[in-house]
């Protein structure tokens, strides 16, 4: 049967999510306070609700969760130069996960669909990557040890959307050496990294430093045209890990789309693992 979540079965759906850690690599252990806040308050960046809407169900069997379902109405939209537009929203199907070969997985969608074609919604997504979780970095996508349920979305009418492949570095047990001829300084409020040579910036990243513990989460890292082939991009590479050990981080996690075939082979060049596929879905109109 399906219920709404109530404070009574919050904790339940916690420990379901502490259950898939072993499986999905972007799920970080987190405290429940911190769970709860990016499940049913999260905010943006700059500290605006991700959604101006969200329902959150659960399939319940014997008081036992066997999946759940969380879709809303997200409080803007991505104009065509990047910019937010809060005038328009997106449907958004934000979680849906279920046992595998749960014979009523299909109530899931049911309450999903039904709730965007009351609205009179017509492009739907599932799994919008810039919409997910917080304490999870904002991953939204589907990890594929969970490709199975691909199956149920699809008699939905929905289809891939974008692929992406997840990487993950061990600092903690990595021997890191300074580079001494990069020159590794920080901006605004050490979230953005500029790379220097001399007196010359060579290139940039960025970092998502996430609250629960010593794992960090790389947005991107690029080096200027004019210097590829170089051996420098590696150069930075190390350099950063050696900064992030100092200061005590033990994970640094990124990801890049899977027709990025030159970024797939400088993150296993520097050292990353290769923790699988994730997908975003939505429906054609």
């Amino acid at each position: 049967m399906l219920c709404e979540i109530n404070k009574e079965n919050e904790l339940k759906l916690y420990d379901y999510f502490t259950a898939l850690r072993a499986s999905v690599p972007y799920y970080f252990r987190v405290s429940f306070e911190a769970w709860r806040e990016s499940m049913f308050n999260d905010c943006d960046e700059d500290g605006k609700p991700l959604f101006s809407h969200l329902e959150t169900f659960l399939l319940m069997d014997n008081d036992e969760i066997n999946g759940f379902i969380q879709y809303g109405l997200t409080s803007f939209v991505f104009g065509e130069h990047g910019e937010k537009d809060y005038t328009k929203q997106y449907a958004v199907i934000r979680n849906v996960h279920f046992i595998e070969n749960t014979a009523n997985a299909h109530l899931l969608l049911d309450k999903a669909t039904a709730y965007f074609d009351a609205l009179g919604l017509g492009k739907r997504y599932a799994y919008f990557h810039y919409f997910g979780m917080r304490c999870y970095a904002g991953q939204g996508k589907l990890h594929e040890s969970e490709f199975y349920i691909e199956k149920l979305l699809s008699k939905y009418g929905y289809v891939k959307e974008h692929e992406n492949v997840y990487y993950t570095k061990d600092l903690q047990h990595a021997n890191t050496s300074d580079v001494a001829e990069i020159k590794f300084i920080y901006e605004d409020n050490g979230q953005c990294i500029s790379f220097e040579r001399g007196s010359e910036k060579i290139g940039g990243c960025a970092l998502n430093f996430l609250p629960q513990g010593a794992i960090c989460f790389l947005k991107w890292i690029y080096i200027d045209e004019k210097y590829v082939h170089q051996g420098l991009g590696t150069k930075c590479m190390h350099k950063l890990f050696h900064e992030l050990k100092q200061k005590g981080v033990a994970r640094l996690d990124t990801d890049t789309p899977d027709s990025n075939t030159r970024a797939q082979g400088y993150y296993l060049k520097t050292g990353f693992a290769d923790m699988g596929r994730m997908r975003s879905y939505f429906t054609v109109e």
